[in-house]
């Protein structure tokens, strides 16, 4: 679905004179992919060449199961933009919040927290980044039923006006 988006992006600007701005953007894109395949081709000499060295913490971390050249590294890094997200927004309007995007999101936190201390290799930085997640989630989640279902406002109560008829006061 992204990607038809992104077509459909890409032929709008294009009909409407943007061409130029579209070629920048597919070579920025073409750049970021050689720079990517260049890391992912140099990657594992990288990494022997920094375990090998003998730099104290720094070769403890490129050896690693779970460091910077395996995806048990990326993954949670890249998830820590959804906790981010969630933290920097702890203030966002409740009618702004999905009960079920953040009942999803602090679930998951939850449930993988402890996942990522039962595979191998144990994963310290899935575990932080889902316990970051479940508070934040949970925090968001826990205004929204405050707001939905607890801080339920009362009805007004009915009166009669001047004809008899019952209204609501306000």
């Amino acid at each position: 679905a992204q990607t038809n988006q992104l077509r459909r992006a890409l032929e709008y600007k294009i009909n409407n004179g943007e061409q130029q701005q579209v070629n920048d953007m597919l070579e920025s894109v073409a750049k970021a992919g050689g720079v990517a395949a260049v890391a992912v081709a140099a990657g594992p000499k990288l990494r022997s060449f920094l375990t090998n060295a003998n730099l104290g913490i720094i070769s403890t971390i490129a050896a690693s199961d779970a460091g910077p050249f395996t995806v048990h590294f990326w993954a949670p890094m890249s998830k820590w933009f959804i906790s981010g997200a969630s933290f920097l927004d702890l203030n966002r309007p409740t009618d702004k919040i999905s009960l079920p995007q953040y009942t999803a999101l602090t679930l998951t936190g939850f449930f993988f927290s402890r996942y990522a201390l039962l595979v191998t290799p144990i994963n310290y930085t899935l575990c932080s980044v889902n316990i970051a997640l479940f508070i934040s989630s949970a925090w968001h989640f826990g205004r929204k039923v405050k707001a939905d279902y607890i801080d339920v406002p009362e009805a007004a109560p009915a009166t009669e006006d001047g004809d008899g008829k019952k209204t609501e006061e306000k």
